[in-house]
């Protein structure tokens, strides 16, 4: 796949990414279907199928979110890979849903790639992994697995994911980062505080019970604002500001004394998922996308993450979001930032997939 071929496939994604296409593109046939899961369940899938395959396969890994494989960017994206004839999976990742943070989530997702390898590689293997936010570091971590160690997938890529757990959470509490010697200030989105005192509140003795907080929260985070909007009205006053706190991210002393204890008692758990302690040890060729506008995990996470890997491709886009492409940019911020693009997409492919020339105009 020679420069000029890349090029067209970038510009084909890029494209697919700006657009939110209802139905899919006509290149693509979408399916819903399910997998073997850990517990031996059916667990749904969705398949996104070019008509002209080139050979390549990626499982798209979702992050925290109840929405799964669901998630409407979720399918953007991967309808922007499958464009250029990639074949791409996107599972359900059972405690990824249900937003429970355990090692559970990594047995998954090295189930699924064994089932996969399994079941669609023939010779060489043409599997890609790639993880958004959440997923991202799941997805490094499970390179680390014997099994991924012995198979290695051909590219590791992930979108707006975290390099240290505690840094993070610094970030979402006052949106402050430090690049190059400057202080930057964004206004952070609240959903990993809330979804950090859904996992454990439980784990931690704060000197009263949680319990009803516990419910209201989980109430908050499926969408159900009937049965929040009662369980709010039963808390009394101390609960009540706990709520309200992690909701606006009002950064008071009781929800700074939560954090401090969940961090302090649940540390094992919390480093478990913090790059920091492990991805030195990865050897696999990861590629990593950040927005600088990213609300959810600041892009000085990947800088560090770039830093510590072995073998790193790192793009750091003002065009980028948490993982959509923004449409407030400026016009010619958009074409400096869609060059930027282009460059890293173009070698990101050249590693991944066997694109001809054929494939991406028939696609």
């Amino acid at each position: 796949m020679n420069t000029l071929h890349r090029i067209l496939s970038v510009i084909k994604t890029i494209n697919g990414l700006s657009n939110q296409q209802d139905p899919p593109p006509l290149s693509i046939i979408e399916e819903d279907g399910f997998y073997p899961g850990l517990d031996n369940k059916q667990t749904p899938l969705k398949t996104f199928r070019p008509n002209h395959p080139n050979g390549s396969i990626l499982i798209l890994y979702p992050g925290a979110t109840i929405k799964g494989e669901s998630h409407p960017k979720m399918i953007t994206l991967a309808r922007s890979l499958a464009i250029n004839g990639v074949k791409v999976f996107l599972p359900r990742i059972p405690p990824l849903i249900n937003l429970k943070l355990s090692e559970d989530i990594l047995l998954w997702t090295v189930h699924f790639y064994k089932w996969i390898f399994d079941n669609f590689c023939e010779n060489d293997n043409q599997i890609n992994i790639a993880g958004v936010s959440f997923g991202g570091v799941i997805v490094l971590k499970s390179c680390l697995d014997p099994f991924l160690e012995k198979n290695k997938p051909k590219s590791v890529l992930v979108f707006g994911t975290s390099y240290d757990a505690r840094t993070t959470m610094e970030f979402m509490f006052n949106g402050k980062m430090i690049y190059k010697g400057r202080v930057i200030k964004i206004k952070p989105d609240p959903w990993s505080v809330i979804v950090m005192l859904h996992n454990y509140l439980n784990k931690i003795n704060l000197g009263y019970n949680t319990k009803r907080i516990e419910q209201a929260l989980t109430y908050y985070i499926h969408e159900k604002s009937k049965k929040f909007d009662q369980a709010f009205n039963r808390l009394n006053d101390i609960e009540k500001n706990l709520i309200n706190d992690t909701l606006e991210l009002n950064v008071s002393d009781e929800l700074k004394r939560v954090m401090d204890l969940i961090f302090n008692d649940c540390s094992n758990e919390i480093d478990f998922f913090s790059a920091k302690t492990w991805c030195n040890k990865i050897t696999n060729d990861v590629f990593i996308i950040h927005g600088k506008n990213d609300s959810l995990s600041p892009f000085t996470e990947s800088i560090k993450l770039h830093n510590k890997l072995q073998n790193s491709d790192l793009l750091v886009s003002e065009l980028f979001e948490h993982r959509e492409i923004s449409k407030s940019a400026s016009y010619y911020s958009k074409l400096k930032e869609m060059l930027k693009i282009v460059i890293f997409l173009s070698r990101y492919y050249k590693k991944a997939f066997n694109i001809s020339y054929k494939n991406s105009l028939m696609n």
